[in-house]
């Protein structure tokens, strides 16, 4: 499941505007996806899925992804609304998109 989930976020991100996310599931594993391009640590658990979103924010230094697939995931992420509670599946899927972000 974590392979469709991160490329369902390639495909999004490869229209133009690009598709909003649907699920808290695609928004977490962008979080991981994001960081491993933009060379940071994997993301530590917060609380929800926003704290993760801020912290990712934080560690960027208000600096934007090079990368026109990373931005485009990114301001998806950045338009997700729906907040959820992390969880160790939600965890997974930020593992699993920060190993297997190219």
């Amino acid at each position: 499941m974590s392979y469709i989930i991160k490329m369902a976020l390639d495909i999004k991100a490869g229209f133009e505007p690009p598709a909003p996310m649907t699920s808290p599931l695609e928004a977490y594993c962008a979080v991981g996806t994001i960081a491993k391009a933009m060379k940071l640590g994997m993301p530590e658990r917060k609380d929800t899925l926003f704290e993760m979103r801020d912290q990712l924010d934080g560690d960027m230094g208000g600096n934007e992804p090079e990368d026109s697939r990373i931005a485009r995931i990114h301001a998806i992420l950045k338009d997700f609304i729906r907040n959820e509670d992390t969880t160790d599946q939600m965890m997974e899927y930020v593992a699993y998109g920060y190993e297997n972000e190219r």
